[in-house]
């Protein structure tokens, strides 16, 4: 009959899991099964568990951030003689005393932050996807539709906005080309319009043109000015549009300004 383990947590049983499997690379027991329960809520459910566990002779290693289920948990074992492994309960304890702080003893709280976290990568992977223009597929999955003239921070600011779990789809505007349909076809005060005052924006053009040999009318004023007041009149044939000036702000003060725009102030990065 196989050795087995048992894995007991109010959470994944993920991190249990894991030290376990690691553990357990020490021993010549390539035989040891694993049985996780996961999400246990219920003290009834948690003395089902253990009765299960005694009945199979197991190991069992839990982690627990509820006190009560722990100190069920190490009863039960002391009194059927039941080998197991608090991996959880010593460092909060210790950690308890150390930062002089009652435990939240809420279940879950790591999976919150690596759903956060893989929001955030999910997000930056649709603002890669959809940066420049590249492509419009899917633009009803975003959360901001950046529109903006050349130079006026979209990329930087989309990327931004997507290390905070946004997914965004960036647009260049450009008065000669037409704005691609869906953008009408989605929800309208998910648009945002970038816009920079037209000298400022003339020399953050020069720049870039100064390491290439053009005779392009790209950073010349009259041309600027032209493509503003078509951002205007963008603005005043949609509505529900807003528009976003960047000049003279760094990137977070852009984004943080979108958001609040769009969504509210209670809205925070």
């Amino acid at each position: 009959m196989s050795d087995r383990i048992y894995i007991l947590s109010d959470g994944t049983g993920q991190s249990a899991m894991s030290v376990m499997k690691a553990t357990i690379l020490q021993f010549d027991k390539p035989d040891v099964k694993f049985t996780v329960y996961s999400m246990v809520d219920r003290e009834d459910q948690l003395v089902s568990i253990l009765n299960n566990a005694k009945i199979d002779n197991s190991f069992i290693a839990y982690t627990m951030v509820t006190k009560t289920f722990r100190k069920i948990i190490r009863k039960y074992c002391e009194e059927n003689n039941l080998k197991s492994v608090d991996l959880l309960g010593p460092a909060l304890d210790y950690l308890e005393v150390y930062l002089g702080t009652e435990q939240l003893q809420k279940p879950g709280l790591l999976r919150k932050v690596d759903e956060k976290y893989f929001k955030r990568i999910e997000a930056m992977e649709f603002t890669l996807t959809h940066d420049d223009g590249k492509t419009v597929k899917g633009i009803e999955e975003a959360d901001l539709v950046v529109l903006g003239l050349s130079r006026t921070s979209k990329t930087p600011t989309s990327f931004f906005l997507a290390q905070q779990g946004f997914k965004v789809v960036n647009i260049p505007l450009v008065p000669e080309i037409p704005i691609p349909e869906e953008v009408f076809k989605i929800e309208q005060h998910k648009v945002v319009l970038l816009v920079m005052d037209p000298e400022v924006l003339q020399k953050v053009r020069s720049a870039r043109l100064r390491h290439y040999r053009t005779n392009s009318n790209y950073n010349k004023l009259p041309k600027i000015f032209s493509e503003v007041e078509f951002c205007y009149e963008l603005i005043r044939k949609n509505r529900k549009w807003s528009m976003i000036d960047t000049t003279n702000k760094s990137i977070e003060e852009t984004a943080r300004e979108i958001i609040h725009t769009v969504f509210g102030r209670d809205m925070e990065l």
